[in-house]
């Protein structure tokens, strides 16, 4: 079949948008399943790139590309041992990151584990085994269409990652694109000189694999603010150093490759194993030490880990308005002149407390009687939740910010009355937890129903809850 095409820069733009299609079903995929139960961590990525690969496969298969999978010029790990400084940086990555975790769970790390493995097949499969070979089969191949053909896929497989716009910033996403553009080339040139697919996906999953296990990936323990010019300034540093070690070590790749018989360039190997050493060395000097206050731009959340316990049952109502109601019973004592007491006297008191989610997401509390009222001091207010036990009512106010932030407080019923001194008690008693960004708040009924505790389910399905004013992270 002749593949040729008139221009390689439209069959990029074509092939921007297919795969732009494909990361947008793979998000209404992911979304569907965010309404599931998937109670293991990255459970819901998984499946997705399980779903990704199949697909990916299918692809490969209607574009007559099964060759992909037995195709070898070179053995696994004479082709692996060409990606040595991408081989190096994950060892390093995967010591640094598994013995810095607080907690090691067994079942986690066999989740992103297999997400890895998973990540690696599809991505390889379609970025090289499918849109590489693609190009590589319609156009030329002399040796500055065939790094061109690598750096359009590469840019391909780079732009790919706007996806992750849904869990980062703009600023991330941004550097996470030209770190995997420059990543790519260097897959693409291994694949292209060894011609073993599997090689790739094996230094591209165990790269993966280095950064998820990660304590802020891994346990979801931290997420990071909105960076500061001295961070992003650092983390641009950091960027264009990985990249350059990635582009050089494609390049020094592409130049063993003896095209139309031509010998291999002494000079430029050299320069490129200068580049690759130099970019090294300054990837690991600490220019976040020249940063003041470098790490507040991570926050981490904090809270205690519980065994996993049965027979709760989860409720998730929701409320714009909530009132808490109280009838007291007030008394005094008639005076005589002499100050003696001659008689109590009884009233009933209503109370009726008012919290209240504004339109522009922020809350008031107002008692109704007296019409006092305050404004609390939170903002982007997401949702109320009042729970009344038997002897008080727990109040959580859930914030989409940065992150996910819970205002919580309880309120004694004995303490209820139209005092001033109540309203303001109440806005300044909250306490704030910081949580993953979240995918349902409610609460659980325990211990036979007779006490409420609140309760939150992670994206990743990590479920907290807050049990005698502490937040706790259940196993």
């Amino acid at each position: 079949m002749n593949k040729k095409e008139k221009s390689i820069y439209k069959f990029f733009v074509k092939m921007l948008l297919i795969f732009a299609g494909l990361d947008i079903l793979m998000m209404v995929i992911a979304g569907i399943l965010a309404t599931t139960s998937v109670l293991a961590k990255y459970g819901i990525e998984l499946i997705t790139e399980i779903f990704y690969a199949f697909a990916v496969l299918i692809v490969m298969l209607l574009f007559h590309n099964e060759y992909v999978f037995t195709e070898r010029k070179k053995k696994f790990w004479d082709s692996v041992s060409l990606g040595l400084p991408m081989l190096v940086i994950s060892i390093i990555n995967f010591i640094a990151n598994i013995t810095s975790l607080k907690t090691f769970s067994v079942s986690n790390f066999l989740n992103v584990l297999i997400l890895c493995v998973f990540v690696g097949i599809a991505e390889e499969f379609l970025c090289r085994g499918w849109l590489q070979n693609e190009f590589m089969e319609r156009f030329s191949d002399d040796k500055k269409s065939v790094i061109k053909s690598i750096i359009l896929a590469s840019l391909v497989f780079g732009v790919m990652h706007i996806v992750n716009l849904g869990s980062q910033t703009i600023f991330e996403t941004i550097l996470q694109i030209v770190n995997a553009t420059a990543l790519g080339m260097l897959l693409g040139s291994i694949y292209y000189k060894t011609k073993n697919i599997w090689s790739v996906i094996f230094l591209h999953s165990f790269y993966d694999l280095a950064i998820f296990l990660g304590e802020m990936n891994l346990v979801k323990d931290c997420t990071y603010g909105t960076p500061t010019f001295g961070v992003t300034v650092v983390n641009c540093i950091g960027i264009v150093f990985i990249s350059i070690l990635w582009i050089a070590s494609a390049f020094k790749v592409l130049n063993s490759i003896s095209f139309n018989g031509e010998k291999l360039d002494k000079k430029k190997d050299f320069f490129y194993t200068i580049a690759i050493i130099a970019s090294f060395i300054f990837m690991f000097i600490p220019f976040e030490k020249l940063v003041p206050n470098y790490d507040n731009y991570k926050t981490c959340y904090e809270y205690t880990e519980i065994d996993s316990f049965n027979n709760y049952e989860e409720h998730y109502p929701h409320y714009e308005t909530y009132y808490i109601e109280s009838n007291l019973e007030t008394s005094k004592f008639e005076e005589n002149a002499l100050g003696n007491n001659l008689k109590e006297i009884k009233n009933q008191e209503d109370v009726l407390i008012e919290f209240k989610l504004n339109s522009n997401d922020t809350v008031n509390v107002k008692n109704q009687n007296t019409t006092y009222e305050v404004k609390l001091d939170m903002e982007h207010v997401n949702s109320i939740e009042v729970l009344e036990n038997e002897d008080n009512y727990v109040v959580v106010i859930e914030s989409l910010d940065d992150e996910a932030t819970i205002y919580y407080t309880v309120i004694n019923k004995a303490d209820i009355t139209n005092s001033k001194d109540l309203i303001d008690f109440i806005a300044r008693s909250f306490t704030k937890f910081l949580l993953p960004e979240l995918n349902k708040v409610g609460y659980i009924t325990y211990e036979n129903g007779d006490v409420k505790y609140p309760y939150f389910v992670s994206e990743n399905n990590d479920r907290f809850i807050i049990r005698n004013d502490n937040l706790f992270l259940i196993k």
